[in-house]
């Protein structure tokens, strides 16, 4: 495993993942996108919650360049495989971690950093975070960030983040819905710990349970997310009473 990535498992059932290439304001490499991926893939059956945030100064500040050296010839098909591929995939194993995703936020969340705090089921973020999406400062389409984003902002905020390229604090983050809580700088710690205690307290088969339906449920009609939400209810409630 790379040294840029940092991961403990801490009481309470709770992993803690953190990205940790402070020198380059830990911006994501291909190599720590594969080992956050594998850390989750091996959850211990008792895990509860997913603590994702970054070491130093920044969450995450962007992606690191994976293009070819100008001048080189590569079809459409390579390039996806080599530039797409890689970080769509990985956003879709943290949309489907079967545990609540928190993420703790403070300074930038450029880019992929933005993707990955959208990820997170509750992120919290300093009051001093920032969010941006700044790829066309670079005449790069961003559309792997914007399939991060387009399950929770609107197209108009979608719109707006990319053609302008706006920085965002973070009271606007949580406003549009790339974030759920904003706290003071010297409260971050605090207000994170205070939600892993409450996740620690349930069992795996209920937070398993809810983050399956939250995960589905939107997707579905009224009528298929009533038999939805009964089928994992009786579920999750049958692990008390076996």
């Amino acid at each position: 495993m790379t040294t840029e990535i940092r991961v403990a498992q801490h009481q309470g059932g709770i992993l803690e993942i953190a990205l940790n290439a402070q020198g380059f304001g830990n911006t994501l490499s291909g190599e720590m996108a594969i080992d956050v991926a594998a850390a989750l893939a091996n959850l211990d059956p008792e895990t509860r919650a997913v603590l994702f945030t970054g070491d130093g100064v920044d969450f995450c500040a962007g992606r690191r360049a994976t293009m070819p050296p100008l001048g080189a010839r590569k079809t459409a098909l390579e390039l996806k495989t080599l530039i797409a591929d890689p970080v769509l995939d990985f956003y879709e194993v943290l949309r489907n971690v079967p545990v609540p995703v928190i993420a703790k936020i403070r300074g930038k969340a450029a880019g992929v950093g933005c993707a990955l705090a959208a990820l997170a089921d509750v992120a919290i973020a300093a009051e001093s975070a920032e969010f941006s999406v700044p790829e066309m400062n670079y005449d790069i389409a961003p559309t792997l960030v914007l399939t991060a984003l387009a399950e929770r902002v609107t197209r108009t905020t979608l719109a707006r983040m990319v053609y302008t390229r706006d920085v965002i604090k973070a009271a606007e983050a949580k406003e549009i819905g790339i974030i759920a809580i904003v706290v003071p700088e010297a409260q971050l710690d605090a207000e994170v710990e205070r939600i892993l205690a409450q996740l620690s307290k349930n069992t795996p088969p209920v937070v398993l349970g809810i983050k399956t339906y939250l995960n589905t449920s939107m997707e579905m009609s009224f009528a298929a997310r009533k038999v939805h939400a009964g089928l994992i209810n009786g579920i999750v409630t049958a692990e008390k009473f076996r």
